[in-house]
C-alpha cells in the first residue's frame, strides 16, 4: 500500500495552492520529485515490476491499481500471473483448510463427498475472479479479507502472504544493525557469536539464567 498512499499524498496534499508562497511551492515540488525518485513512481518502457507494485495489486483495497498507468497495470497483472503459474507448478496438490471447513459435517458435503480440494491449475480463473471482486474501502482489513477467502483463492493467498508481509520500511532492520554496531566494536571484537546474539536480543548472557526460556536462533 506504499505506492497508493504516496500517490494520494502527492495528488491531494502536495499540489500547489493559491495561497502558497514561493518557498512552499518549491518545498512541495522538491518533495514530489524526491518521492518519485526514491520509490520509482514513474513508469517507462524500461521499467520492471517491483515488489511494491505486486503488493499493491494483492491488496484488495488497491487491487484496481488506480494509481498506476495503463501499461504498468498490464505488466503487473502479467507478472502476478507468471508467479501464480510458478506456484502451481511447484505445488501440484494444494489443499486449504480453515477452521470453518475442518469440522464441516453438513448433509450436502456428505452427499457430494466434497473434501474442499483446490485445483492448482486454475490460475487464470483465480486471477479473473480476483479482478472481478469489488475493491475494499481503504479502512478495511486486507489480511482479514484474504483469511476469509483462502479457500477461494488458494494460490493467490500464497502470494498475498508473501508480499503483504513485507515491511513497508527498513527502519526496524536498520535499528537492529545500529545496535549491533554499538555492541560489536573494535574493543569487543572477540565476542562469541552466541554472546553477541544474546546481548543484541536482550537475553541473559549465560545460558540457563532466569529469563532464558527460549532457544537461541541466530540471525540469518
Amino acid at each position: 500500500m506504499v505506492r497508493p498512499l504516496l500517490k494520494i499524498v502527492m495528488e491531494k496534499h502536495l499540489q500547489p495552492q493559491i495561497n502558497d508562497d514561493e518557498i512552499a511551492e518549491n518545498f512541495k515540488h522538491t518533495v514530489i520529485q524526491e518521492l518519485k525518485y526514491r520509490f520509482k513512481l514513474e513508469w517507462n518502457p524500461s521499467s520492471h515490476v517491483s515488489a511494491r507494485q505486486i503488493a499493491s495489486f494483492l491488496d484488495p483495497r488497491y487491487k484496481d491499481l488506480e494509481h498506476e498507468v495503463a501499461d504498468a497495470k498490464e505488466e503487473i497483472r502479467k507478472q502476478v500471473k507468471s508467479l501464480l503459474d510458478d506456484i502451481s507448478k511447484n505445488n501440484s496438490d494444494i489443499q486449504i483448510q480453515t477452521s470453518e471447513t475442518k469440522n464441516d459435517s453438513s448433509a450436502l458435503a456428505f452427499l457430494y463427498g466434497d473434501k474442499h480440494n483446490c485445483n492448482t491449475d486454475d490460475t487464470t480463473v483465480q486471477l479473473q475472479n480476483y479482478l472481478a471482486e469489488p475493491q475494499l474501502r481503504f479502512d478495511l482489513d486486507a489480511l482479514e479479507w484474504w483469511k476469509t477467502r483462502a479457500m477461494k483463492y488458494p494460490l493467490m493467498v500464497v502470494l498475498a502472504v508473501k508480499y503483504l508481509g513485507i515491511p513497508a520500511t527498513s527502519v526496524s532492520s536498520e535499528r537492529c544493525f545500529s545496535t549491533a554496531g554499538n555492541i560489536v566494536t573494535a574493543k569487543r571484537s572477540c565476542l562469541a557469536p552466541e554472546t553477541s546474539f544474546r546481548v543484541l536480543r536482550g537475553r541473559p548472557v549465560l545460558p540457563g539464567c532466569p529469563g532464558d526460556t527460549q532457544p537461541l536462533v541466530p540471525f540469518m
